[in-house]
């Protein structure tokens, strides 16, 4: 019977071979560290598969004798791998990052560098390595690099968050290995809350997300950090006009490895000409219109942010990986001022007003998340996550002024008030993943998770005056099917089905899930998908950019907030040659739950705090186009968006729909990259028409009858006017050289808005004044910034 056993043992590799089925990983040939969801083709065919988050991979179906694999993923170069009946399983293969070899252009075909949409309808995967190449504000970006796909907007300077095919930020489902993180911006929007540094994969999906995702109506943006490599110390240091970031990579064992990375800006010790630029934009904008600069003594405001990830990794044998990963970050900023005010009525004494507001705002994240995941052989795997995070957001402002005469001893007012106002989210959830690669024509994947939140809000003035305050707890269960299912090489469908229970509302929801690929011919292939989503956490937005965080979470529940639905259909067609990329897709988006929060009006019907919040629907569509040249040492693309988003409220506008803010009918994106030898070149010009706002349309007053009299403003339709059109043109050069012989350097200089376009932000309003004052309060304007890395 031993023998039997180790016959079987010895020949495992070269029966499955003679099965046609292969197995294996994708690693990083610098550092070892394995290659998410890779490609893998047998050359010249349609027979493919696609790697796992840990970069297994299987693929059936596999001609009989000497075969070549094609391997391939964005940012990394093109491998063929040539298979033979020797060939022992699982294989490991190893690429090679882009632009790794000073002075190197590299022209082979299916040469990704930055992004590759050919994975999936409405997917998109981007390369991180690659994202430096492009120009940006103050620091290489990981949003701000996904608002220049089509579909998503990119005309929003004060948000790094994503408005992806007529959805909000909120509606978006952010994870970070696999921790939810609810703030996804530094600095009120300007820059991402993620370290480029420590992020191995970006994946986006744009739509009709697979059955494992759920809570979110818009989209998932699932990011992966870096595992850290097994094999040898690695590092990189950077610092910019802004901040300074760091990235080190150490084996502790041939078994064990960490990964951590930091940055912190050094605005609160030394100020620089970008931060200056960037917070006078955006601080000087909350100023009252009345008072000029010279009666507002602006204490130079205290700012800084940091963020830092670490993640260890333990991996007791070539089938499991253990992973601790865990993300802190955060945002304080000092907004303190002096108030100085003299008025010299005629034939009176002169009046003083003196006083001071002191103003401080904090917000960030934190979270943790413990993963085990197992290949269990060529045809299972598991992975079970454990994840926790938490994100906070803390405002107080007090004012406190004296209003004197000169000759009189007692002040003719002494004001004092103050706001708080708090907000937390805490998340805890456990999950479980399995995926079973029954043959070459179904790949079953099930899965199951819970998740809790605690939510806490509080606005409270002066004490007693409690404007909304709220704790609310919520669980929520889910499960999930889904079938990857190819009958034939020319098609593919995903199939899914995904069921939750809500408990603050006591509802069980079904949402399926639906995708096709069809390969028309060679190079064109045909693409639908259908998803229904749900949402049961909102964010609120406040109408005041500086005041507090801006916004607030609260969680959907009975005769509150009802939760989300969101029916997305997409229809597309792709045409692909070794070099180019011709995408279009089409969707339409249904949306109902929608929640508008409003301090100056009051529901009809509803009682209390419910009288706040106002409910509608709404109606997304669009059509996207891109065109990419993916290859050579010229790269880059064409996106195009025409969309449409209205909203309908029964009790605001008169019950007639209007354009929701974000519309926007028309958006154009060219991004452009160069190499030449070690220079790279890079450009992006952004263009986007107007989007809407509510114009007031004139002023009026009543007498009342103790003859005082009562002021109003006549509003027109909401969002009835439309600002200018938005344009704007980003460079960007960087100069790659050696330090030593492990040293690679890297000097960059990038400007954002080149040709200084006065891109109109919103327009604000004086009625004290007559005629009405209109002040045109703008976006950046041109700002340079000077970077400096080094990598080892």
């Amino acid at each position: 019977m031993k023998y039997k056993l180790l016959f079987w043992v010895l020949t495992t590799p070269l029966f499955l071979w003679s099965q046609n089925q292969i197995s294996g990983i994708v690693k990083d040939d610098a550092n070892g560290e394995t290659i998410p969801f890779a490609t893998v083709m047998v050359k010249d065919t349609d027979t493919g598969t696609m790697g796992n988050s840990d970069g297994y991979f299987s693929l059936f179906n596999v001609p009989e004798g000497s075969t070549q694999l094609q391997i391939s993923h964005v940012g990394y170069k093109t491998l063929y791998y040539t298979l033979d009946e020797a060939t022992a399983m699982p294989i490991e293969v190893r690429l090679t990052a882009l632009a790794t070899e000073l002075g190197e252009v590299v022209l082979t075909h299916h040469q990704n560098k930055i992004l590759n949409v050919e994975q999936g309808v409405s997917k998109v995967v981007m390369a991180t390595n690659q994202l430096k190449l492009l120009p940006n504000v103050g620091e290489v970006d990981v949003f701000r690099s996904l608002q220049l796909l089509p579909g998503v907007s990119a005309t929003n300077e004060n948000s790094s968050g994503l408005f992806v095919r007529g959805g909000t930020p909120d509606q978006n489902l952010v994870l970070l290995d696999g921790m939810t993180v609810y703030k996804v911006d530094h600095f009120f929007g300007f820059f991402s809350a993620f370290n480029t540094n420590a992020i191995k994969e970006i994946q986006l999906y744009k739509g009709a997300f697979p059955a494992k995702y759920g809570g979110r109506t818009s989209s998932v943006v699932d990011l992966m950090g870096k595992t850290g490599s097994f094999e040898k110390i690695g590092g990189q240091f950077g610092i910019n006009l802004l901040s300074a970031n760091g990235f080190l990579e150490i084996p502790l064992h041939d078994k064990w490895s960490i990964s951590m990375a930091g940055r912190r800006s050094y605005t609160d010790i030394m100020e620089s000409p970008l931060f200056n630029s960037i917070s006078d934009n955006l601080l000087d904008s909350d100023a009252p219109a009345t008072l000029t600069n010279a009666e507002i003594q602006q204490v130079e405001p205290d700012f800084y942010f940091y963020d830092w990830n670490t993640k260890l990794s333990y991996r007791p044998s070539s089938k499991d990986l253990i992973s601790l990963s865990t993300y802190s970050g955060k945002d304080y900023l000092d907004e303190s001022r002096i108030l100085n005010r003299i008025i010299t009525p005629p034939q009176t004494a002169a009046i003083t007003i003196a006083g001071a507001i002191d103003e401080f705002t904090n917000w960030g994240n934190n979270g943790a998340s413990l993963k085990w995941s197992r290949q269990w052989d060529s045809k299972w795997y598991t992975s079970l996550l454990m994840a926790g995070s938490e994100y906070f957001s803390n405002y107080d402002r007090q004012i406190g002024f004296l209003v004197t005469r000169d000759g009189e001893p007692e002040p003719i007012q002494d004001f004092n008030t103050q706001i708080i106002e708090d907000n937390k989210v805490e998340e805890l959830k456990a999950s479980i993943d399995t995926e079973y690669a029954y043959n070459g024509k179904h790949k079953i994947g099930f899965g199951a998770s819970y998740t809790q939140n605690h939510i806490d809000y509080s606005n409270v003035r002066d004490e007693d005056t409690i404007i909304l305050e709220r704790s609310q707890q919520a669980h929520y269960l889910a499960a999930y099917l889904s079938d990857t299912w190819v009958p034939t090489e020319k098609l593919n469908i995903e199939m899914g089905l995904r069921a939750s229970y809500y408990n603050l509302t006591n509802d069980f929801l079904l949402a399926p899930r639906f995708s096709m690929r069809y390969q028309l011919s060679p190079k064109t292939q045909l693409k639908a998908a259908y998803g229904k989503h749900y949402q049961f956490t909102n964010r609120i937005i406040n109408d005041n950019i500086t005041e507090g965080s801006r916004d607030f979470w609260m969680l959907a529940e009975t005769d509150i907030i009802p939760i989300s639905e969101a029916d997305l259909y997409v229809l597309g067609i792709s045409y692909e040659t070794q070099g180019w990329l011709f995408d279009i897709e089409g969707y339409y988006k249904y949306l109902s739950g929608l929640s508008e929060f409003s301090q100056q009006f009051r529901r009809t019907n509803g009682n209390g705090e419910a009288q706040l919040f106002f409910f509608g629907t709404g109606i997304t569509k669009g059509l996207e186009f891109l065109i990419q040249k993916k290859s050579g040492a010229y790269t880059g693309w064409i996106s195009y968006t025409l969309a449409q988003v209205r909203n309908t409220f029964p009790e605001l506008n008169y019950g007639a729909s209007f354009p929701a803010l974000h519309d926007q009918l028309h958006e154009l994106k060219w991004v452009q990259n160069y190499e030449l030898g070690r220079w790279n070149f890079s450009s992006t010009f952004t263009y986007g028409s107007g989007k809407p706002y509510s114009e007031p349309q004139g002023q009026y007053s009543i007498d009342l009858l103790n003859g005082d009299g009562l002021g109003f403003v006549d509003v027109g339709s909401k969002n009835g006017s439309r600002l200018p059109a938005y344009h704007r043109l980003d460079v960007a050069a960087m100069y790659r050289f050696p330090l030593g012989k492990r040293i690679q350097s890297e000097v960059a200089l990038s400007v954002f808005n080149l040709y200084n376009r006065k891109n109109v932000w919103y327009y604000e309003y004086d009625f004290n004044q007559s005629p009405v004052l209109v002040t045109q309060i703008n976006y950046l304007g041109t700002t340079p910034n000077l970077s400096f890395n080094l990598k080892f």
